[in-house]
């Protein structure tokens, strides 16, 4: 099953939970540029701008007794850029722009996910419609909330591998009935709540 993580979450999970946070099947998922090509590539097109940046958060779902969800960036740059690695730490924050107390563990999930090229002029996906080809995409896991109080988050505030950060507001288009509940279930009142947050990838080809 892979290697437990805290709160007993396994970072395995995350490779089935990608498919579910996008609403896709695990066979529409599409691998990032192989690594050798996307190195390269990479060396001719510069890391991705904070500024430059804009991001979208799809919402958690529930799955089993944690909550995970999908973050969605593209640029708003004039030339490609690349994205590379998993966001060192991602804050929830609240209706009320306060932070949600959780720890963030970042896992090299999926393992293949090599430098993700976005490219200029790819709008965010509306609600229901997978990320278009030229953004990137990651998972976030959510596990163990023990407190009385259940904050409702509505965005999401991811630090960049490379440095910077860039805010993710939940997809405003979000009908109540797919919003999911709002807390993951508490397994373990002695341990702290878990953010696992995975790879940057690249979204299914377009097709």
């Amino acid at each position: 099953m892979g290697a437990k993580g805290p709160a007993g979450f396994s970072a395995a999970l995350l490779v089935p939970l990608f498919s579910l946070a996008l609403g896709v099947t695990a066979c529409d998922s599409a691998a990032s540029a192989p690594a050798g090509v996307a190195a390269q590539a990479a060396n001719a097109s510069p890391t991705c701008r904070p500024s430059e940046l804009r991001a979208l958060f799809r919402g958690f779902q529930a799955s089993g007794g944690s909550r995970t969800g999908a973050v969605v960036v593209t640029t708003t740059g004039t030339a490609p850029c690349w994205l590379s690695g998993t966001p060192p730490s991602v804050t929830l924050l609240d209706d009320g722009g306060g932070s949600v107390a959780a720890k963030s563990h970042a896992v090299a999930v999926p393992p293949d996910a090599g430098p993700v090229e976005l490219t200029p002029g790819v709008p965010l996906p509306a609600f229901g419609v997978p990320p278009g080809r030229g953004s990137a995409w990651f998972v976030v896991s959510w596990v163990n909330w023990c407190q009385d109080a259940v904050p409702t988050v509505t965005s999401l505030l991811v630090v960049l591998p490379a440095g910077g950060s860039v805010a993710a507001p939940r997809d405003a288009a979000m009908p109540a009935w797919a919003a999911g509940p709002s807390a993951p279930r508490c397994e373990d009142t002695r341990a702290g709540s878990t953010l696992t947050i995975g790879r940057f990838q690249a979204p299914a080809a377009s097709r």
